[in-house]
């Protein structure tokens, strides 16, 4: 996975929609990433994997911390 969270796996983990993560993220509610709307109206999403992390506790495959060791 190389430390990239996608929204599947962060609902996976989360055992929530993938629909749930999107709309939490871009009200602010989920505040592990960030939501761009282009000038089509398309979203694009971001999850930090750091902030996954922070909030569930899940640890991303390939994350900084795994490179420094």
């Amino acid at each position: 996975m190389s430390g990239k969270i996608t929204i599947q796996k962060a609902a996976e983990i989360m055992n929530v929609s993938p629909l749930y993560v999107r709309e939490a993220i871009a009200q602010g509610v989920l505040p592990i990433g960030c939501c761009i709307t282009g000038k089509h109206g398309k979203r694009s999403f971001y999850i930090s994997p750091v902030k996954f992390e922070e909030w569930t506790g899940y640890k991303a495959e390939g994350s900084e911390d795994d490179k420094a060791n």
